[in-house]
């Protein structure tokens, strides 16, 4: 019984009691969430503080970087020290190696130390996709490292999650100041931006107006419209090649459909510089969600 206590007390020494009785749910996302939500909420709770301080204990990795923003800014209760949020966010990278981003800004900065844009562009390349921003502007300035272009536009290109977010348009202003795509980048730029087109065009249509109209005339309706884009925008020239028989449902839907624009991200086009897309739509009057039915879509040929 003593060695067995003695043996517990030595283990307990070496992880800390924390690690012997922090909850299951420690390292949740809804854990680290709270963190993030609780930490900048006026007028300052010292609960608050000590959630956060409890969980960065257990080993919450977004807890320990709220912990450590908190002591790089000073205020909700703790004074600031570059040193404590160093740590803090060193601890937080070995966790989740997002969080290098925030070592980054620290050397970008010189906040607790001298600025080192080599240490903070190392720093943003591990942080990987959440850092893409930084690290791409890094590598457009030649800042802690050459000057690389390429480099910039495909290190944007893969953080992309959908057209027209942050990542795209730093990638857009690239490829539109004439860095050029490679085949594999290309293909994934018309697929984002197809996507997004698909997406936006069921959108706008998908409006009470379209389907009053539809739905009075107690019919299926269909319509082929054609949209011209040009090399240089995302704004297009939209058409009815084949109405629905109804001048009311025709009025409508181009009515909606003269909303679709993707701005100034155009799509990639051939040498004649312009991309027709034909698109055949079903519109049902039973469809109770408002949501047009979009059959296919097709290229500059006709849909066979």
């Amino acid at each position: 019984m003593f060695k067995t206590l003695t043996l517990l007390l030595l283990f307990t020494a070496i992880t800390g009691c924390q690690s012997l009785f922090r909850p299951a749910d420690y390292d949740t996302s809804l854990v680290g969430f709270r963190c993030l939500w609780i930490a900048p909420q006026k007028p300052f709770d010292p609960d608050n503080l000590r959630y956060i301080e409890r969980y960065a204990g257990y080993g919450n990795a977004t807890c320990k970087a709220v912990l450590g923003k908190l002591y790089q800014e000073g205020g909700y209760g703790v004074v600031q020290d570059f040193s404590e949020a160093h740590a803090l966010f060193v601890e937080a990278a070995k966790l989740d190696p997002s969080m290098n981003v925030l070592l980054g800004q620290m050397a970008e900065r010189g906040e607790g130390e001298p600025v080192d844009y080599v240490k903070a562009r190392e720093f943003y390349r591990r942080s990987g996709k959440g850092a893409a921003l930084q690290l791409g502007r890094f590598m457009e300035e030649g800042k802690g490292g050459p000057q690389d272009l390429p480099g910039a536009l495909a290190v944007y290109l893969d953080a992309v999650e959908y057209c027209r977010d942050d990542a795209w348009e730093a990638m857009n202003r690239l490829r539109k100041a004439g860095q050029p795509l490679n085949d594999a980048q290309a293909k994934r730029y018309r697929q984002l931006w197809l996507t997004a087109f698909i997406r936006l065009q069921t959108r706008r249509l998908a409006v009470g107006e379209v389907f009053e109209a539809v739905n009075a005339t107690g019919a299926v309706k269909n319509v082929t419209l054609s949209y011209r884009f040009k090399s240089d925008s995302g704004i297009p020239q939209v058409t009815m090649i084949k109405g629905s028989g109804d001048a009311n449902v025709d009025q409508w839907i181009m009515k909606a459909a003269a909303r679709i624009t993707l701005g100034d991200s155009a799509p990639l086009t051939d040498s004649s510089g312009e991309l027709e897309i034909k698109a055949p739509l079903v519109f049902s009057p039973q469809d109770s969600q408002h949501k047009p039915y979009l059959d296919w879509i097709c290229g500059r040929k006709r849909c066979a």
